[in-house]
């Protein structure tokens, strides 16, 4: 068992300093992810990752998220699951020493979500922004593949739910943790 123990170890390792100087990640500027987010309301979909267009950093890039979203929805007697979507665009800075979009990084989205219940006896629209989302994260290259998992917080600006949704039934901060895995050309 030791040795098992070991062996995973040097090996992991071993992924996290390969990526210290790696020209072929350099030349790889786009990658495109599918990603999974617990959070309230949990997101399964897709994120475009370029370069960034402002500043044209090579240790920074531009997140774009389109996702499928799903929230519980629990008041006094209702418990109603509901469905829509989340889009969120965004900025990203990485840290490391080879200036590449690698290894640790922070950022930040603007985000807007619409959920929409539709039950028998409930139906409604919650829909929120957010201007102030920011994550941490540490994105492993493996090739042209990668594997990005992250940990943030939300903090939403609610929009007046209508129909039989009530936001007081809703937190307007929401903490988040997702994993993407990645394709990069």
């Amino acid at each position: 068992m030791k040795k098992l123990f070991t062996l995973a170890a040097l090996s992991a390792c071993g992924l996290l300093f390969s990526q210290e100087n790696n020209d072929d990640a350099a030349l790889k500027q786009h990658t495109i992810s599918v990603h999974a987010n617990y959070s309230d309301p949990s997101q399964l979909g897709l994120t475009y990752e370029a370069p960034d267009f402002i500043t044209g950093e090579s240790d920074s890039s531009t997140i774009i998220n389109l996702s499928y979203g799903s929230m519980n929805y629990d008041a006094d007697v209702f418990d109603i699951d509901g469905t829509g979507f989340v889009l969120e665009f965004g900025g990203r800075s990485y840290y490391n020493k080879s200036n590449t979009r690698q290894g640790f990084y922070s950022a930040n989205y603007l985000t807007y979500g619409n959920i929409k219940f539709d039950e028998d006896d409930f139906e409604g629209n919650y829909s929120y922004f957010s201007f102030f989302s920011p994550e941490i994260g540490y994105k492993i290259v493996l090739g042209d593949f990668s594997i990005d998992p992250s940990i943030g917080a939300m903090w939403k600006i609610e929009i007046k739910g209508s129909g039989d949704v009530d936001n007081r039934y809703t937190d307007e901060w929401a903490v988040r943790a997702g994993i993407r895995i990645g394709y990069s050309f």
